[in-house]
């Protein structure tokens, strides 16, 4: 069934390329031959697309591998560019050099284009401490610095960084000495030292900094959960911080186990009301996973619920349905990207995740991906971390994939409804639960350009049975179908439609066909 889906994929892709090659989306799965390679974090500059990843580099001939940063640059066109491994250099073990390594995952490590044209990426290294690094355009490195701080234990939970006047802001959750999780700000200069460092929990409490957003340039929002001892969840508190010097502004608290769940992540609208992703607790099950609803919210400037909304459907804990970016996008819709657990050709499988709907809650689509593998196995998978809008609306997302040895560095590039191709979105998207075996007779239309009356003909000897004939508009919606018998050649009338490209879809019998259809 892979197979099929990626021969239905090609054909689509070459009968639809009528559109110069920067303006094409892209689904890319690429082995960058470093060991173990993939990416967690994308960014966007001028016209380039940045990615953030960890792979493992051989130490001179020897058995040892050293874990780094990857940071790949691709042409917006999906063409790499350029591709660089950096490493700890700090306390190299020479009996064990392994034991040195920066450290990536969803939690920590996001890469920030600069104001300079450069590039700003945080990683972990293994002293638990929180690295930065600032690279130039052409990703050769300008400094790095290391943060150890007395007044904690660890503090490499960190979010995206933010460019501010005269340097940046660095946040996440620091491990203090008390041994809870604290939420904290550190602003740093252009050259990566200490400005100021303030943190924002409760003694004794842990808490945990879920995820930030900018509200205009002055302000950051921070989105905490709190554990409640003796209570399964918590509650979400939600606090507006000064950029210029790390004061609160005011800080709002949720009941416990709110109807908007437990806030995972937050974008701010122009009005300064705020959206959530999150977790709704629903229970548990009878091996004691949690069971959980995904939501999306809205506050109002006083924190007060405009609206809630479940969206997908429940799942245990362990398994993992989440978004790993919010953000409002150029329409005025918003988007979150990630992954969830989904069934694609009938199997259960974790899926990158596109999702958009309304400031009013309204779902607009919600779409699923995974690499284009020619196998499609146990192990196909895929995730995505953060997105990127282009000017002309396009989203790239990136992650890594599963399923194919070391190609797991992914990158996907969809036009502003989530489509990898320019035809029906519910066939490039969701091929893998709704296309039949392909077609083995060859099939073909004319006239082509049409105005209503087209023909259907297998040249090569018609199947038998009765066929569906579907047209879609490049919108992905269907516009116009009809059922009739098959035959050596089948007369089709149209109905009045506008003039532009469409794909007929043709299936009888458990074979399908699709063809490029231009109405004058």
């Amino acid at each position: 069934m892979k197979n099929q889906f990626k021969l239905f994929l090609v054909i689509i892709s070459s009968v639809f390329s009528i559109a110069p090659l920067l303006s094409q989306p892209f689904n890319i799965a690429q082995d960058l031959e470093f060991i173990d390679n993939r990416f967690y974090d994308i960014s966007l500059v001028e016209e380039n697309i940045i990615c953030l990843g960890l792979a493992k580099d051989r130490i001179g001939n020897s058995a040892f591998k050293k874990q780094g940063a990857l940071v790949a640059k691709y042409s917006l066109s999906g063409i790499l560019l350029n591709g660089m491994l950096f490493t700890d250099t700090v306390n190299v073990d020479t009996l064990d050099p392994e034991f040195s390594n920066f450290g990536i995952t969803w939690w920590y490590g996001q890469i920030l284009p600069t104001s300079d044209e450069g590039y700003l990426f945080t990683v972990v290294s293994s002293r638990s401490n929180k690295v930065a690094v600032k690279l130039d355009s052409e990703l050769q490195e300008e400094f790095r610095y290391e943060y150890e701080d007395s007044t904690n234990q660890s503090n490499f939970y960190c979010l995206a960084p933010v460019e501010v006047e005269d340097g940046y802001l660095l946040y996440g959750t620091a491990v203090t000495l008390d041994e809870y999780g604290e939420p904290y700000i550190r602003r740093i200069n252009s050259t990566g030292e200490t400005v100021w460092l303030k943190y924002y929990g409760q003694e004794n409490v842990a808490e945990f900094l879920e995820d930030g957003a900018m509200q205009g340039d002055s302000v950051l929002v921070l989105g905490i959960g709190r554990d409640i001892e003796g209570v399964t969840g918590g509650v979400n508190v939600i606090t507006k911080v000064r950029v210029s010097d790390g004061e609160v502004l005011e800080s709002w608290e949720s009941p416990i186990n709110p109807e908007m769940g437990w806030l995972r992540e937050l974008t701010v609208l122009e009005n300064g009301d705020i959206i959530t992703y999150g977790d709704q607790y629903q229970g548990e099950d009878e091996n004691g996973n949690r069971i959980l609803q995904p939501t999306i919210a809205r506050l109002d400037s006083n924190y007060q619920t405009t609206w809630v909304r479940t969206i997908f459907k429940p799942f245990r804990q362990i398994i993992g349905n989440e978004f790993r970016e919010l953000k409002v996008v150029s329409d005025g819709n918003i988007v979150g990207s990630g992954d969830h657990y989904t069934k694609i050709q009938g199997e259960d499988v974790t899926a990158g995740w596109l999702f958009k709907f309304t400031p009013e809650g309204d779902t607009l689509w919600s779409r699923s991906y995974l690499p284009l593998f020619e196998d499609f196995n146990f192990y196909t998978s895929g995730s995505f971390g953060r997105f990127a809008e282009l000017p002309n609306g396009d989203l790239v997302t990136g992650g890594y994939a599963t399923g194919d040895g070391d190609r797991s560095c992914w990158l996907v590039r969809t036009n502003s409804e989530g489509c990898i191709g320019q035809d029906s979105c519910e066939y490039l998207v969701h091929a893998g639960q709704l296309l039949p075996p392909p077609a083995q007779s060859e099939l073909s239309i004319f006239p082509n350009p049409a105005s209503r009356h087209l023909t259907v003909t297998w040249p090569g000897g018609a199947p038998t049975g009765t066929g569906q004939f579907t047209l879609y508009n490049m919108q992905g919606q269907a516009v116009w179908a009809v059922t009739k018998p098959s035959a050596p050649e089948v007369p089709l009338l149209l109905p009045e439609l506008l003039p532009g490209v469409y794909a007929l879809r043709v299936e009888v019998e458990g074979q399908a066909w699709v063809e490029r259809v231009v109405v004058k």
